[in-house]
């Protein structure tokens, strides 16, 4: 496990405020360096299973750093520590649905227009060909594949929607 994934389960598991900030400005400084400009994708989804395979599958394709965030109550912290190019956010979860985490992160002043991706199983891939729209973000059903991932993010990031 890399210094970095260990800070960020650290970050995830840290109880108090000063833990948080503690180990948030080590996880800024390390993404500073490791991450060579590289786009940052935020997934914020209480299926474990799904976000480490998509952080593993953006990471290994070389051309992305991603962080993942399991408690959706944590997605506005890790948001301003990460500071995201790209959110991919589970529109259903128990603790804190997609729509109140996409209302969080607008909120705040360094993440407000940051793109956000609201990913469900709740409508399939025909479905979405209309541009479904959620307060504004698009929605889309989870990838199947990693060709399909990379496809979504490429899609949805501002440098590479614009080319």
């Amino acid at each position: 496990m890399s210094t970095l994934s260990k800070q960020i389960r650290s970050f995830a598991n840290a109880h108090d405020r000063s833990d948080r900030e503690r180990v948030g400005a080590n996880m800024n400084e390390q993404f500073v360096n490791e991450s060579n400009e590289k786009p940052r994708i935020l997934i914020v989804d209480n299926n474990s299973h799904f976000a480490r395979r998509a952080r593993l599958l953006l990471d290994q394709s070389g051309k992305y750093l991603a962080c993942t965030v399991i408690d959706p109550r944590r997605a506005l912290e890790a948001g301003r520590s990460f500071k995201p190019d790209l959110v991919l956010v589970d529109l259903i979860m128990p603790q804190a649905d997609g729509i109140e985490v996409a209302a969080q992160l607008e909120a705040d002043w360094a993440l407000h227009g940051v793109p956000i991706v609201f990913l469900t199983s709740l409508i399939t891939a025909e479905e979405a060909k209309d541009g479904r729209r959620v307060y504004g973000h698009r929605i889309l059903p989870k990838p199947t594949s990693s060709s399909a991932l990379i496809r979504l993010v490429e899609q949805n990031l501002p440098c590479c929607a614009e080319a």
